[in-house]
């Protein structure tokens, strides 16, 4: 390591973050549990969540600069990446899930033509900016709903951090929308600590999270239309996000657990 960084252990928690107090530079935590770093730059709060896979340790910071400066060649996947902030996420050997934050400088507006569901996270891979499977927060690690002015996306999975020398915020390529003249029919509902889903278009993936925005269980399926499995999850509210293979869509539908 060539650089100071503030270290959280094990059992450590961080309040009172803002744009008047956060971490310039690298901050670290141990913990194997979500943890909310408290990081920014030049006046910008822009704090990210790190769901490690193991205790060894993950650390990041924030620059506000261009991502262009590390490299400029995008995937084909991706239209644009962002021209103002990216971040420095490192580890030894700890993968992890990641949530990135976004708030009025970024220009998330202007990025994504005006539509959340093109924004992605993208990594640098040494030479290419790649798409890393993400969906943006409902509820953001901001404590509060995600729009375009401010909110956060996480990654469908863990990641492996050694792939990937900086991440940042890009627009994906148009996807085909849904509209009345092809339309998916989709029903998702838990019963008896059991969730079905049921859709009239193959099911690619299946993607929970909580009301938190907190990933619950990422599920890839085989083009079924029909899909059930345990539930045996809190009660309360959660997002359902289904991946269509026919379509190439994204659907949101929320559901209630409320017996167990």
């Amino acid at each position: 390591m060539n650089y100071g960084v503030l270290s959280f252990p094990i059992g450590a928690w961080c309040s009172g973050a803002s744009e008047n107090a956060f971490v310039d530079g690298y901050a670290q935590t141990l913990s194997h549990e979500a943890f909310i770093l408290p990081i920014g730059q030049s006046g910008v709060y822009a704090p990210i969540q790190i769901i490690p896979s193991s205790t060894g340790g993950v650390d990041a910071a924030y620059f506000r600069a261009t991502p262009n400066s590390i490299g400029s060649a995008l995937d084909t996947s991706i239209s644009s990446i962002s021209s103002v902030e990216y971040w420095d996420i490192k580890s030894n050997g700890v993968n992890a899930g990641i949530s990135l934050s976004w708030r009025p400088s970024s220009a998330i507006s202007d990025l994504t033509s005006s539509s959340l569901s093109n924004l992605t996270i993208v990594g640098w891979n040494g030479s290419t900016w790649v798409t890393i499977p993400s969906i943006v927060d409902e509820h953001s690690i901001l404590a509060a709903i995600s729009d375009l002015g401010s909110g956060s996306i996480s990654t469908n999975a863990k990641v492996d951090l050694s792939a990937f020398s900086a991440f940042s915020l890009g627009a994906k390529k148009k996807q085909l929308v849904v509209t009345e003249f092809n339309k998916v029919e989709l029903t998702v509902y838990v019963n008896k600590n059991m969730l079905f889903i049921e859709a009239s278009q193959p099911i690619k993936t299946l993607i929970v999270h909580d009301v938190t925005g907190k990933l619950v269980f990422i599920k890839n399926l085989n083009g079924d239309l029909k899909y059930s499995q345990n539930f045996n999850y809190e009660l309360g509210l959660y997002i359902v996000t289904t991946e269509l293979s026919n379509v190439n869509s994204l659907i949101k539908k929320k559901i209630i657990n409320n017996s167990y």
